[in-house]
Protein backbone atom coordinates (compact mmCIF):
# COMPACT_ATOMS: atom_id res chain seq x y z
CA UNK A 1 0.00 0.00 0.00
CA UNK A 2 1.20 3.12 -0.47
CA UNK A 3 1.75 6.16 1.65
CA UNK A 4 -0.70 8.57 -0.06
CA UNK A 5 -3.63 6.14 -0.39
CA UNK A 6 -3.03 5.33 3.03
CA UNK A 7 -3.13 8.86 4.37
CA UNK A 8 -6.54 9.51 1.77
CA UNK A 9 -8.35 6.23 3.49
CA UNK A 10 -7.32 6.80 7.28
CA UNK A 11 -7.69 10.82 7.11
CA UNK A 12 -10.70 11.00 9.83
CA UNK A 13 -8.74 8.56 12.27
CA UNK A 14 -5.45 11.37 11.91
CA UNK A 15 -6.78 14.33 11.91
CA UNK A 16 -8.55 13.66 15.38
CA UNK A 17 -6.13 15.43 17.66
CA UNK A 18 -6.76 19.70 18.25
CA UNK A 19 -3.64 21.71 19.19
CA UNK A 20 -3.71 22.85 22.83
CA UNK A 21 -4.37 26.77 21.95
CA UNK A 22 -3.07 27.83 25.48
CA UNK A 23 -0.19 25.94 25.45
CA UNK A 24 0.77 27.55 21.91
CA UNK A 25 0.10 30.79 23.07
CA UNK A 26 2.08 30.73 26.16
CA UNK A 27 5.48 29.42 24.03
CA UNK A 28 4.22 32.73 21.90
CA UNK A 29 3.93 34.93 24.54
CA UNK A 30 7.20 33.72 26.27
CA UNK A 31 9.28 34.20 22.89
CA UNK A 32 8.12 38.25 23.11
CA UNK A 33 9.01 38.63 26.65
CA UNK A 34 12.47 37.36 25.75
CA UNK A 35 12.89 40.30 23.16
CA UNK A 36 11.57 42.88 25.05
CA UNK A 37 14.61 41.64 28.01
CA UNK A 38 17.16 42.42 25.00
CA UNK A 39 15.85 45.37 23.74
CA UNK A 40 15.66 46.42 27.57
CA UNK A 41 19.52 45.87 27.72
CA UNK A 42 20.53 47.70 24.27
CA UNK A 43 20.34 50.84 26.00
CA UNK A 44 23.14 50.14 28.54
CA UNK A 45 25.29 48.80 25.72
CA UNK A 46 25.21 51.64 24.26
CA UNK A 47 25.61 53.66 27.27
CA UNK A 48 28.81 51.43 27.76
CA UNK A 49 29.86 52.00 24.42
CA UNK A 50 30.04 55.65 24.21
CA UNK A 51 31.56 55.72 27.64
CA UNK A 52 34.24 53.84 26.71
CA UNK A 53 34.73 55.78 23.22
CA UNK A 54 35.32 59.17 25.49
CA UNK A 55 37.30 57.53 27.89
CA UNK A 56 39.59 56.61 25.01
CA UNK A 57 39.95 59.86 24.05
CA UNK A 58 40.34 61.44 26.99
CA UNK A 59 43.25 59.23 27.81
CA UNK A 60 44.46 59.80 24.17
CA UNK A 61 44.39 63.81 24.77
CA UNK A 62 46.14 63.75 28.31
CA UNK A 63 48.91 61.60 26.48
CA UNK A 64 49.42 64.02 23.69
CA UNK A 65 49.24 67.00 26.50
CA UNK A 66 51.25 65.01 27.79
CA UNK A 67 53.91 65.06 25.40
CA UNK A 68 53.03 69.00 24.59
CA UNK A 69 53.62 69.86 28.23
CA UNK A 70 57.39 70.36 27.74
CA UNK A 71 56.65 73.08 25.19
CA UNK A 72 54.27 75.12 26.75
CA UNK A 73 57.06 75.51 30.26
CA UNK A 74 59.29 77.01 27.78
CA UNK A 75 56.78 78.86 25.60
CA UNK A 76 56.03 80.45 29.08
CA UNK A 77 59.61 81.02 30.04
CA UNK A 78 61.11 81.83 26.80
CA UNK A 79 59.56 81.98 23.29
CA UNK A 80 62.99 81.38 21.38
CA UNK A 81 63.65 78.42 23.70
CA UNK A 82 60.34 77.21 22.70
CA UNK A 83 61.05 77.48 19.45
CA UNK A 84 64.00 75.92 19.38
CA UNK A 85 62.77 73.06 21.61
CA UNK A 86 59.77 72.17 19.12
CA UNK A 87 62.77 71.90 16.22
CA UNK A 88 64.72 69.65 18.66
CA UNK A 89 61.63 67.98 19.16
CA UNK A 90 60.58 67.59 15.22
CA UNK A 91 63.87 66.61 14.49
CA UNK A 92 64.13 63.09 17.02
CA UNK A 93 60.26 62.24 15.84
CA UNK A 94 62.22 62.58 12.13
CA UNK A 95 65.01 60.08 13.62
CA UNK A 96 62.77 57.75 15.18
CA UNK A 97 60.47 57.51 12.10
CA UNK A 98 63.73 57.13 10.18
CA UNK A 99 65.05 54.49 12.67
CA UNK A 100 61.73 52.46 12.69
CA UNK A 101 61.13 52.51 8.93
CA UNK A 102 64.90 50.80 8.77
CA UNK A 103 66.09 47.23 8.88
CA UNK A 104 68.03 46.62 11.28
CA UNK A 105 69.20 44.41 14.21
CA UNK A 106 69.16 46.15 17.75
CA UNK A 107 72.44 43.69 18.59
CA UNK A 108 74.39 44.98 16.04
CA UNK A 109 74.12 48.73 17.23
CA UNK A 110 76.79 50.24 19.60
CA UNK A 111 74.11 52.92 20.67
CA UNK A 112 71.46 51.81 23.23
CA UNK A 113 67.77 52.52 23.47
CA UNK A 114 68.23 52.44 27.32
CA UNK A 115 71.01 55.85 26.66
CA UNK A 116 67.90 57.34 25.22
CA UNK A 117 65.42 56.59 27.68
CA UNK A 118 68.09 57.63 30.35
CA UNK A 119 67.87 61.14 28.77
CA UNK A 120 64.23 61.17 28.31
CA UNK A 121 64.17 60.52 32.05
CA UNK A 122 66.67 63.64 32.63
CA UNK A 123 64.43 65.59 30.69
CA UNK A 124 61.37 65.10 32.15
CA UNK A 125 63.35 65.81 35.94
CA UNK A 126 64.38 68.98 34.49
CA UNK A 127 61.12 70.00 33.11
CA UNK A 128 59.55 69.18 36.52
CA UNK A 129 62.43 71.25 38.07
CA UNK A 130 61.42 73.98 35.97
CA UNK A 131 58.08 73.65 37.01
CA UNK A 132 58.60 74.06 40.89
CA UNK A 133 61.49 76.33 40.37
CA UNK A 134 60.74 78.35 37.53
CA UNK A 135 63.49 79.47 35.02
CA UNK A 136 67.22 78.89 35.77
CA UNK A 137 69.32 79.74 33.22
CA UNK A 138 71.86 76.61 33.36
CA UNK A 139 68.76 74.21 34.15
CA UNK A 140 67.62 75.75 30.47
CA UNK A 141 71.15 75.64 28.55
CA UNK A 142 71.00 71.60 30.27
CA UNK A 143 67.44 71.07 28.85
CA UNK A 144 68.83 72.29 25.84
CA UNK A 145 71.59 70.37 26.10
CA UNK A 146 69.99 67.09 26.31
CA UNK A 147 68.07 67.94 23.32
CA UNK A 148 71.35 68.06 21.32
CA UNK A 149 72.54 64.79 22.87
CA UNK A 150 69.55 62.79 21.66
CA UNK A 151 69.87 64.12 18.76
CA UNK A 152 73.59 63.14 18.38
CA UNK A 153 73.05 59.72 19.26
CA UNK A 154 69.76 59.10 17.26
CA UNK A 155 72.40 60.51 13.68
CA UNK A 156 74.76 58.00 15.24
CA UNK A 157 72.25 55.01 15.42
CA UNK A 158 71.42 56.36 11.90
CA UNK A 159 74.60 56.22 11.02
CA UNK A 160 75.68 52.77 12.69
CA UNK A 161 72.37 51.00 10.61
CA UNK A 162 73.99 52.58 7.24
CA UNK A 163 77.21 51.22 8.11
CA UNK A 164 75.68 48.03 8.41
CA UNK A 165 73.78 47.98 5.34
CA UNK A 166 76.65 49.20 3.10
CA UNK A 167 78.82 46.38 4.49
CA UNK A 168 76.18 43.75 3.96
CA UNK A 169 75.78 45.21 0.52
CA UNK A 170 79.53 44.67 -0.60
CA UNK A 171 79.56 41.68 1.68
CA UNK A 172 77.03 39.65 -0.69
CA UNK A 173 78.73 41.39 -3.79
CA UNK A 174 82.16 39.72 -3.34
Amino acid sequence: MNIEEYIRRNRNQLDVEKPDEDYLWTGISHSINKKSERTRFLPMKIAAAVILVIAISFIGYQVTSLQNNQQLILAKIDPTLAKQEAQFQNQIQSFYTLIEESDYDKDQLITSFKDLEYIDTLISKYSDDLNKHGPNPKLLNSLMDLYQKKIRMLNRMLNEIEKDKKYENTKTNI
